[in-house]
């Protein structure tokens, strides 16, 4: 190599050494290369892009201000983990569906009784709360057999009915006291009248008859405060059973002058 190559080399170490010294002794900054031969480090990324002085780790808000400030007292809340507090809320309708107060009616006297021992089987450990008491009705549809002359009468009448496994009738008597009229039922429609006057038929009595003979009696009723599906269902049967004219949902029970007060019976 001639002589003057190597000067040039020599001076170009030098000049190298120096450079590397003084950036040793920090006359470069702390990163002298940063920027040059690689990629910047995450610390020098966050500090090209924003002002660290003003970044500041906020604490997450409470989800409790996200439930609704309008939830009653009554509204039951569930603990999550990390001691989030979310309120359970369950739809109304579907509470009253499930858990609503029923009852049914048009009962005979003679049948009541038997209607509440099938309705508290039903129960299984628990009592069932089942409430009777009496409604004043305005019934129009009479079905009963032909006026008879004389007691006597009305009583084969009665005998003969039983035979033919027809229990549900009395004797009544009309304007004329010498009159004795076996009857058979009321009812407030024609339609039902109707239908029971066909099945009197099948039982082979023939000389049943339906009147027009408005009228406001006295029906025996049945209500429980708290009917799931399953005793619906099952005061329905009963009410089928025991000649109920009707299931529905509760009313006012409306007490008329001179009626004993309704009358609880626990299962």
């Amino acid at each position: 190599m001639p002589r003057k190559g190597l000067n040039v080399l020599l001076l170009i170490l030098l000049i190298a050494n120096l450079w590397l010294a003084a950036a040793v002794a920090g006359k470069f900054g702390p990163e002298p290369m940063g920027g040059w031969l690689e990629s910047p480090r995450e610390p020098q990324r966050v500090g090209q892009q924003v002002r660290v002085e003003r970044m500041q780790i906020q604490r997450p808000q409470a989800t409790e201000a996200a439930i609704p400030a309008t939830l009653p007292p009554s509204v039951p809340r569930s603990e999550k983990p990390g001691g989030i507090t979310q309120a359970v809320a369950k739809a109304p309708a579907d509470v009253a569906i499930a858990n609503s107060c029923m009852e049914m009616g048009g009962f005979p006297a003679q049948n009541i009784q038997r209607a509440i021992e099938d309705l508290k089987a039903i129960a299984a450990g628990a009592p069932l709360p089942v409430e009777q008491f009496e409604r004043a009705e305005q019934v129009r549809w009479w079905v009963h057999l032909p006026a008879q002359p004389s007691r006597e009468n009305a009583d084969r009448k009665l005998a003969e009915l039983r035979r033919r496994k027809v229990t549900d009738v009395s004797v009544v008597t009309g304007e004329n006291p010498e009159s004795y009229t076996v009857s058979l039922g009321l009812f407030r429609d024609r339609e039902r009248a109707d239908k029971f006057l066909e099945v009197l038929r099948g039982q082979g009595v023939r000389t049943a008859l339906i009147s027009d003979a408005p009228r406001a009696v006295s029906r025996q009723w049945l209500r429980v405060a708290h009917a799931d599906d399953a005793v619906r269902a099952r005061m329905d049967e009963v009410r089928l059973r025991y000649g109920g004219d009707v299931l529905q949902d509760c009313k006012p029970v409306t007490q008329a002058r001179g009626e004993p007060s309704a009358t609880r019976a626990e299962g």
